[in-house]
This record gives C-alpha cells, structure tokens and sequence, in this order.
C-alpha cells in the first residue's frame, strides 16, 4: 500500500469565529470534551498511515501545536501576515520535496470514508476533490462550487452556481499539480487561493472528482457551525461504526447497538472489556442452553451475545482503539465463539452420528480464522467492504446458529459454518495478495470519442411530443377497454377443474399491460423533462442541480405510487383465486415505496433548507417580541 504525505492548511485567523477565537485557534476548539477538531483529523488518517504530515500554521500558534502533538507532526509557519490558502501549500513544496500529496482544510469534519474514497481513485489528473452533489443551501451559497461539462470538471468558483455541488475540502493533490500551484502564485501573487488552482487546472482538463454525496462532512466557520458540527461529529462515529462488520451486523445488529455504545460512551467512563465480559457471560449460558436441547431459548442467548459483543467493539473503536486490555477482548469473543459452537454441536454428537464430529471443530476453527483474518487485513490497511459482502462474518454466522436453532435444524447450521468460511478465507487471501499493489493506479484517460456529438435541439420536442402522445395513447387505449367491458364482460374462455378464466380477468390484464407500457414511456419523459426544469430552477432557488433532480424525482414517484395507490388494487382482484390476496401484497408494497420516498424527500427538503427554515422561525420569534414589547411600553 502507498502511502502519502498529508499537508494540512491551518493559518486561518477565523475572523467569523470571534470572540472565541481570540484565545483558541479554531482547530483547537473541542467537538468533545478533550477532543478537538485538528485531533479529530488527525485520527482520520490513521488509517491510510500518512507518511509524514505537514501542519502549515502562524508563528504564534507553533508552540502550543509542538506541546500537544510532540513529534506526530511537521510544523511549517507562515512568513505573511495576509495570504490566501495557497500559499500555505507553496510554503511546504518550497520546503520539502514530494509527489502526490493529500491537502486537507483544519476546519472541515469527515468521515473516513471521505479520504478512502480519494485515495482509492484510479485517475492521473493533478487534482482529484470530493464532490458533494446535495449540499444544504448554506453549505451550497458559501462552500466551492464545482462545475461539470459531461462529467468532467470544467471550472470552480466561489461566485458560480452550485448546479453540480460543492467541494469538501479533501484533494488529492498528484504531481502535475505543482504546476498549476506555481503558476497561480505567480498569477495572483500570496493571496492565491487553492479555487485558482483548481481553475486553471481544469482549464487543461487536470481536476476530476469523487463523488462522496451521502457522506457526513461539516466546514466550520461560525459559531452556528461549530454547533452543528458537533452534532455531525456524534453522527459521523455512529456511522462509522455502524460501517463495519458483515451484513447481520450492519442492517440488523448495528442500527441498535450503535446507539447504545454511543449513549454509553457520552455518559459513562465504561471499560470496554467489562462489556465483552458481560457477552462471554451470555455466550457460556447460550452454549448450556444449546447443549440442553433449549434450542429457542440459548437461539435468542446467542444474538443478545451478539448484540452485547458488538457495543464492545465499538466501544474500543469510540475510544480510537486506545483500551488496555484490547487483546484480551478478543481473546474472550474467540472463547465465545467456540462455546456457541460446542454447545450448538452437542445434541447431534451421539454414538449413531459419531462421524458428524469433524463438522464441529470446522465450524469453531472457521469462527476463529474469519476473525482474525479480518483483524489482519485491516491492520495492513486493506479495504475490506467487498470482502464483508461474503455472508460469513462473525454476526453471519452466529445469526445462522440463531436461526438453525429456533427450526431445530442444527445440522445444517453446522454445515454452513463448516463450509461457507472457507469462501471468505479464499477470498482474503487474494485481497491480501494483491495489498502491496499502489492504491493510486494510473488507468486510460476517460474522453469522450471524437467526434463529440452535441444532442439537438429537438431532443426536448421530441420528449414532449413523447410524453403528450403516449399519454393520449394510455388514456385512449384504457377508454377502449371500458367501453368493450360491458359487451364482452362475464364470458368463460377456460374451463379447467375449479380454474375458470374468464374475459374480465382478460380485460383486467390488458389494462394492467397496457398502464404499465405506457406509463413507463411517460415516466422517462417525465424524467427527461425534470432535467430541463432543474436546470432553469438552479438559478431561481440556487441549490445544487442533482439536489433539485432527487427532489423532483422524489415528488414524481409519490405522485406514481398514489395512482398506482388507486388503480392497481382493484385491477389485481380480479384475479381468480390468488387476487385479493395479490392486492393486498400489492398495496402494502406500495405503501412501503410510498413512506419510502415521501421520508427520503423530507430528509432532504430538511437537509437543504433547514437553515432557512431556522432563519424564518427566529425572524417570527424577533417579530413576535418586538410586538409584545411595543404593546406593554
């Protein structure tokens, strides 16, 4: 795995910051207590294992930086007491002489998936920024606008519209782009700005992007700021958290236990091991309990073991690994493991069955293995997402034991514990083969084919004329069929046994056939259609293009799942035998899509302008006292 210097822009004055910034600099503010923002930056590159990181700071504040960070840093001061980002950068490449650099703000939060992302990105353009395509209006009017033309960035300014979103802050910054760095230090002098750099860059076709939508991140500048993003700091380590582990764990298992460890970690000063100790307890007893043939009962021990054992480990991973006794927990969930598995084993180990008892010991030394293999690959640094997507994590397989004994099919649990492993072993070999590859790999510059050939004007009268024809079409065809029922309606096609098919359910069937074809026609002009209008609403609303699309699409697939809400239960009950059943699967699958969509669109209305939202309610509460004042004087 390659590894990269890390340079960390951290010269700011934080003039939107005062008065708590005459006495701390902003990147010592606490987002909890004993945890600051630059120690909250520095813990996320843990992972990638920088190879040195560069801390560009002012002369006054060099001293406190040396005491809190000893020698885990490079200090760089600055020689100017007005310059602009940029030549904070050009400070360090005059110093010290490196290649591909990772450049981060010392005010901006993030998950580490942030900087993975970035990292894994197979590009050799001299800049590589993450894009956040829905940014909240107040992130979209003051963060870095980035522009695309066919998915290629073409300009970033401050002054632009946020049609394709925002910079967060995190650029992979490759040779080439000491270059672009030189040149708009000569250009523009001290007051250069990284957005320069990237502007000329992107001249010659030198920045792209990741697309990290999605993923918590806060810029802070303000106090407003410093609040939220204190709220995000909680929300990024429940995520975080919540990113591990095998598929039981993250969509089951996860959603709970993160909670609970946070809760846990916030307002108590609880040792980690006491929790896995507390989960050994549980697994000795649902290893009893298996053993007794209490199958139901050691089943739902085993998931609370689970459960427990999971608000352990992120216990250890909220206190940032750094737990004494880390060694023993694990030793103690390897113990449990084995129990489950000894006790799961004991009601098939008689003296008819006696050749079942290699089945056990597999199952055990697979629980150990997959473990540790994990262990090992994230201690080597190597992604291992795709690897947990193999349903044979530890939660994966304790969750089989859970279910093969509640149906009292404990051999085929212990086949699966036997077998599956193996899978997820073979596969972690490969991963593990292929991590002293470099994790930044040049690949054929992605360019569109010459000639590059520009879509019409007529492309928008087409997709109306498609809409508008296919909608007379649908209307007219559902029409027909009405009309036909009554002439045609209550006559028997088939006779078979009890089945009698009849011309109803032949008509009910056309018009379910016919909605369907037409209406997805409609709905891909409908989809065209949006684009056109987000476009023209960017400049009205001015929030980010692909937000304004979600938001559109969202409200296209309420206004589907009403009408279909509407239409397609009744059409489906006439059906012979299975219909209403059918109807009712079909409305409930609808009401789901339903919630789905109408939560996903509040969420983002939410994320969007919840600060204007918040702005208007203070401006009523100031209206509102001010007229209750002027009443009593």
């Amino acid at each position: 795995m390659v590894t990269l210097p890390v340079v960390i822009i951290a010269a700011g004055v934080a003039s939107r910051l005062k008065p708590y910034s005459d006495e701390t600099p902003k990147y010592l503010m606490e987002l909890e207590p004993g945890v600051t923002i630059l120690d909250f930056i520095l813990n996320r590159l843990e992972n990638i294992n920088p190879l040195r990181v560069f801390i560009v700071t002012r002369p006054q504040f060099r001293k406190t930086l040396e005491e809190r960070l000893k020698e885990r840093v490079v200090l760089v001061e600055t020689d100017k007491d007005e310059f602009g980002n940029l030549y904070s950068v050009s400070l360090v490449l005059k110093q010290f002489d490196m290649n591909s650099f990772l450049l981060l703000m010392s005010d901006h939060i993030y998950e580490k998936s942030v900087v993975e992302e970035v990292l894994f990105s197979r590009s050799t353009a001299a800049f590589t920024v993450c894009l956040d395509r829905k940014p909240s209006l107040t992130e979209a009017e003051e963060g870095l606008k980035i522009v695309l033309n066919d998915q290629r960035v073409v300009d970033a300014d401050k002054k632009a519209l946020p049609r394709h979103g925002i910079d967060t802050g995190v650029i992979l910054c490759r040779e080439k782009s000491k270059v672009y760095i030189e040149r708009a230090i000569e250009e523009f002098g001290p007051k250069a700005t990284i957005a320069d750099a990237l502007k000329l860059a992107a001249a010659d076709n030198e920045v792209d992007y990741v697309d990290i939508t999605g993923k918590l991140w806060k810029d802070i500048d303000t106090p407003e700021d410093l609040v939220k993003g204190r709220i995000i700091y909680w929300q990024i380590l429940r995520r975080e958290n919540e990113a591990e582990g095998g598929l039981i764990s993250r969509f089951i298992i996860k959603p709970v236990s993160t909670r609970i460890s946070t809760a846990i970690y916030r307002r108590f000063d609880v040792e980690p091991l006491a929790i896995t100790l507390v989960s050994s307890i549980f697994a000795l007893f649902a290893s009893f309990l298996l053993a007794k043939g209490e199958s139901l009962l050691g089943g739902l021990l085993v998931m609370l073991t689970l459960l427990i054992g999971e608000v352990g480990s992120e216990l250890v991973n909220l206190c940032n690994g750094k737990t004494p006794m880390i060694h023993a927990s694990s030793l103690l969930d390897r113990v449990s493991d084995i129990a489950i598995v000894i006790g799961f084993s004991m009601p098939l180990l008689t003296f008819e069955n006696s050749s079942i008892i290699l089945l056990p010991i597999l199952a055990a030394a697979n629980m150990i293995l997959v473990s540790y293999t994990t262990q090992g690959l994230n201690s080597l640094g190597v992604k291992t997402k795709g690897l947990r997507k193999i349903p044979a994590t530890r939660d994966v397989l304790l969750f089989v034991v859970f279910i093969s004994s509640i149906a009292s099919l404990p051999v085929y649990g212990l086949y699966y514990l036997s077998v599956a492993p193996i899978f997820y072993l073979f596969y972690s070999i490969i991963l593990a083969l292929r991590s002293g590859k470099e994790r930044i790999k040049p690949e054929r510059v992605k360019k569109p084919p010459k000639p590059e050939v520009v879509i019409e004007r007529g492309e928008v009268g087409r997709r109306v004329e498609s809409l508008v024809s296919n909608s007379l079409k649908l209307a007219l065809s559902l029409l027909f069929l009405h009309m036909a029922t009554p002439a045609i309606a209550d006559i028997t096609l088939i006779t078979f046994d009890d089945l009698v098919l009849k011309s109803d359910h032949l008509i009910s069937a056309l018009s379910l056939a016919v909605s369907i074809y037409f209406g997805y026609r409609i709905l891909m002009a409908l989809k065209f259609l949006i684009d056109i209008v987000t476009k023209r609403l960017v400049f009205v609303l001015r929030v980010s293009e692909f937000t304004l699309r979600h938001l559109l699409v969202d409200s296209l697939y309420i206004f589907l799942a009403v009408t279909l809400w509407i239409y397609l239960p009744p059409q489906l009950r006439l059906i012979p035998y299975i219909g209403e059943n059918l109807a009712r699967l079909g409305a409930l699958v609808i009401f789901v899509f339903f919630t789905l969509m109408l939560y996903d669109m509040a969420k983002l209305l939410y994320k969007t302008f919840g600060d204007l939202y918040r702005k208007m309610i203070e401006r009523i509460t100031e209206k509102l006292h001010e007229s209750t004042s002027s009443e009593k004087a």
